[in-house]
């Protein structure tokens, strides 16, 4: 018998032994106090998860680094002849002690069209979540300060749009304006006083932001023999109120992960390493993105993917079609989520959310929601592609009480059947083919896009080779895999540094224009980013000058991703 069915007789085993009491007990404890970033509360959990690591045998390592984050304090609204109005403000908002202006209802106005419009001087009414686009677009068009009407409930944000801590070319992209949420019946009872004739508001907001000592919790199963290959499996700790769902019960279904994992590290082909972030909410990503400052040559020399878990097991939570895989792990995402649903697995590709920072360094991405709200439901997520993370997401309402231990214990089935197979096939559950065809596919379109104007020929001909070679790879991979125990070691870690050298030649091009070493703004983003200008290239009338200035911009991008394949081709050989 072979030493992964002396273990256990089954990955269906393993999974019945996911405990639900200890899940919900779990997050009860990491869930009794708010837990700002940098805050002495997340530091008491910090130790808590610290302490409960080190029980199972983890090897962990709790330090600390500065990172900038806010903290929204109290906020007002009054606006004449309605009196005080009941809002919050945000992270990273501009504290006022008395911002006035008349204000302007642009609803639900278009990203483009709020950017033109004449705001100046004026504070402008929005409808949505706050979130840095619809910031920025009203900046540009001259705003003082903006009104978001948030739904029915007011959700807690942070508006800026720098990814993790500032650098110093960073300051001018932070907010330069107060901005503040009110609910949707507030909302509506100030639009009918607008129609009524001019108002003016006047907004009052404290923001604390400032550079804290943030926690970094780092705890390692490793395999056995030295391997020093990891799955990166993290998620963050610092909440907005008690936020048990978020991020509560994601630390939980962590912690049960490696109790169940930790026995079975004799059997791994990788390391686990489990890492918990501070600077999540109130830092736009601070944690996890220092971290990939700090450690990008481990990262992306050994690091074969990210698995991230975020809000799991909610009241509701149905929809488990949408969860987030690179192309290249869709089919062990499907595999992974489809035995808990009747609803296909449909997925989503990563992000530019979450604590996704990795992806410009060429590690693929695994999950972040694996459950949603179903699509039409009541929910607050301005990330999701399903119906979002239930009416008390980013509100004082996210306790213990909102979770469905059930569907918490599904959703931690759907990692552990994900994180047993990473840790434990000679050869990584993966599709080469899958990121290459994608890429081509993408390349295509863009020429389309450009109504002829980008000649994309050359990247689209290396893409066409990649998909050829990628396809081969797949087969030789799937031909080891057939082989199960009595698998070549060296053959199966052959196969996959080609599989980690395609993603690390593709990555800086397919999800990121900054590169390995840098990141791209917390905006939404399309694959091959660098590519946006080609839809813009195409509109344009005969003899625009614009248009040689975007074609420019665009053959340079261009050039980079072919070198990015020409890498990918040499990775494959």
């Amino acid at each position: 018998m072979s030493r992964q069915a002396n273990t256990l007789q089954s990955l269906d085993e393993l999974c019945r032994r996911i405990d639900r009491d200890r899940l919900i007990a779990t997050t009860r404890d990491v869930s009794q106090e708010v837990r700002l970033s940098g805050s002495p509360e997340e530091r008491r959990t910090f130790e808590l998860l610290k302490s409960r690591l080190e029980a199972l045998g983890a090897q962990v390592h709790l330090t600390e680094h500065p990172g900038y984050v806010s903290w929204p304090g109290q906020a007002s609204l009054e606006v004449s002849g309605l009196g005080s109005l009941p809002c919050i403000t945000h992270a990273m908002a501009r504290p006022t002690q008395g911002l006035e202006g008349c204000i302007v209802d642009l609803g639900a106005m278009a990203l483009d069209e709020v950017a033109k419009t004449n705001a100046q001087g004026r504070i402008v009414l929005l409808d949505g979540v706050a979130n840095p686009a619809r910031v920025k677009a009203a900046e540009a068009a001259g705003a003082i300060g903006e009104i978001f009407v948030s739904g029915e409930r007011r959700h807690e944000m942070i508006i800026s749009p720098v990814w993790g801590s500032p650098g110093a070319q960073d300051l001018a992209r932070l907010p330069k304006t107060p901005s503040v949420s009110i609910d949707q019946a507030t909302g509506e009872m100030l639009r009918r006083h607008l129609q009524k004739g001019r108002a003016r508001a006047t907004i009052r907001a404290e923001v604390d932001t400032r550079w804290r000592q943030l926690p970094l919790l780092q705890a390692d199963i490793p395999a056995p023999d030295g391997e020093q290959d990891f799955v990166l499996f993290s998620g963050h700790v610092d909440s907005w109120h008690l936020g048990a769902m978020d991020n509560g019960s994601a630390n939980a279904l962590m912690l049960e992960m490696a109790h169940l994992l930790a026995p079975l590290r004799d059997t791994f082909r990788r390391g686990l390493r489990l890492c918990f972030w501070s600077g999540h909410s109130h830092g736009r990503y601070a944690g996890s993105a220092r971290y990939a400052d700090e450690h990008i040559f481990e990262l992306r020399e050994h690091c074969v993917v990210h698995v991230n878990v975020d809000s799991p097991g909610g009241q509701g939570a149905t929809d488990l079609s949408h969860a987030i895989a690179s192309a290249e792990y869709w089919l062990l995402a499907r595999d992974s989520a489809g035995p808990e649903s009747d609803v296909p697995y449909v997925g989503t590709p990563p992000l530019r959310a979450g604590d996704e920072s990795f992806l410009g360094m060429g590690v693929p991405a695994l999950f972040m929601e694996v459950s949603e709200q179903p699509p039409g439901s009541e929910g607050g997520s301005g990330v999701s592609a399903g119906g979002g993370l239930g009416w008390w997401w980013h509100t004082p309402e996210d306790t213990v009480d909102k979770l469905d231990p059930d569907f918490l214990v599904r959703d931690a089935r759907i990692y552990l059947r994900s994180l047993y197979r990473l840790l434990t096939e000679p050869v990584l559950p993966m599709q080469a083919a899958a990121a290459a065809e994608e890429v081509l596919r993408e390349l295509e379109a863009r020429a389309r896009a450009s109504g002829g104007r980008l000649d994309l020929d050359l990247p689209i001909g290396l893409a066409r080779q990649l998909v050829r070679r990628a396809r081969e790879l797949d087969a030789e991979a799937e031909d080891l895999r057939g082989a199960a125990e009595d698998v070549d070691p060296r053959q199966a870690r052959r196969v996959n540094r080609r599989f980690m050298g395609l993603q690390r030649a593709l990555g800086p091009v397919r999800y990121a224009c900054q590169g390995p070493t840098g990141q791209d703004p917390a905006l939404a983003q399309n694959l091959l980013p660098g590519l946006d200008g080609a839809a813009v290239l195409g509109a344009l009338q005969d003899g625009d000058p614009m248009a040689l200035h975007l074609q420019v911009d665009l053959g340079r991008e261009r050039n980079r991703i072919a070198l990015g394949l020409m890498e990918a081709l040499k990775a494959l050989r």
